[in-house]
């Protein structure tokens, strides 16, 4: 198994190579912007208000006044997501299907392992480098975004928090991908499987959002259950923590029970 997940790590290191490089560019201009407006807040702030409300809320920037910190950084925590739910969801399925579109699966699939262990392993890699983009996340904010905030520091305990539902939700994805990976061999349509289901669920948090009264719905999509307006009122809820190791477990248990059927070979 650890044979297997080091060289998943050798073989996934220009991705994430590349992808560690965009996410500190990412927070590293947005956190020049924010300095270049630290004067026009006021004037900002009034332009967002101005806004329609769904367009608000496809920016991020509907739940907190811009020109508060909270605000600040949901602006920039709504992209995060958004690039790492897509790339999460790539992951899980590249490193499944990789092994058969790379006439790699003849190889790996007749070592002394089982299918069940060859995709845990798999698995353990997609945690690895979730966990590598949401922490690279977390620490580009305090480096670049933090100290052109007014009273950025405010934000820590928020960023603790966030990053850590972030990841977890970054799980589920990658899950997702993994099942459609372990279900169908056909690379186009594997990928369009997964995307859609993150729009669908993109689609029902903003329904959510938009038409406001409807939390107790927030289970029915993933990218609702650690929003930073419900994290900074009450931290990480318990059920959503135990919902998604359930999602988490259940999706697994779906692509290890796939990968079994499939020919591979």
């Amino acid at each position: 198994m650890k044979s297997i997940i080091m060289k998943e790590l050798r073989l996934q290191r220009k991705l994430i190579l590349i992808w560690s490089l965009i996410l500190i560019l990412t927070a590293a201009f947005g956190g020049i912007e924010f300095m270049g407006l630290q004067n026009q807040m006021d004037m900002l702030e009034t332009t967002v208000a101005d806004f329609p409300r769904i367009v608000k809320i496809m920016f991020g920037v509907d739940a907190f006044p811009i020109s508060t910190p909270l605000g600040g950084y949901a602006s920039m925590f709504y992209w995060y997501q958004l690039v790492l739910f897509a790339l999460a969801v790539y992951l899980g399925f590249h490193i499944v299907s990789r092994d058969e579109k790379d006439n790699y699966a003849d190889f790996i699939y007749t070592k002394p392992y089982d299918r069940k262990t060859v995709l845990l392993s798999k698995g353990t890699v997609v945690l690895i480098i979730n966990a590598v983009f949401a922490v690279l996340t977390a620490v580009g904010t305090i480096i670049f975004l933090v100290p052109f905030l007014a009273d950025g520091q405010t934000l820590m305990p928020h960023i603790m928090t966030s990053t850590i539902g972030m990841f977890l939700t970054q799980l589920i994805f990658s899950a997702v991908g993994m099942v459609f990976g372990s279900i169908t061999g056909h690379f186009r349509r594997g990928m369009l499987g997964g995307f859609l289901v993150l729009v669908v669920t993109y689609a029902i948090a903003f329904s959510i959002e938009y038409i406001g009264n409807l939390d107790h719905l927030n289970f029915l999509s993933p990218v609702r259950y650690f929003n930073l307006v419900s994290l900074s009122q009450g931290g990480l809820s318990p059920l959503y923590l135990f919902l998604s190791a359930g999602l988490i477990g259940g999706l697994m248990f779906l692509a290890v029970k796939a990968i079994g059927r499939r020919d591979l070979i």
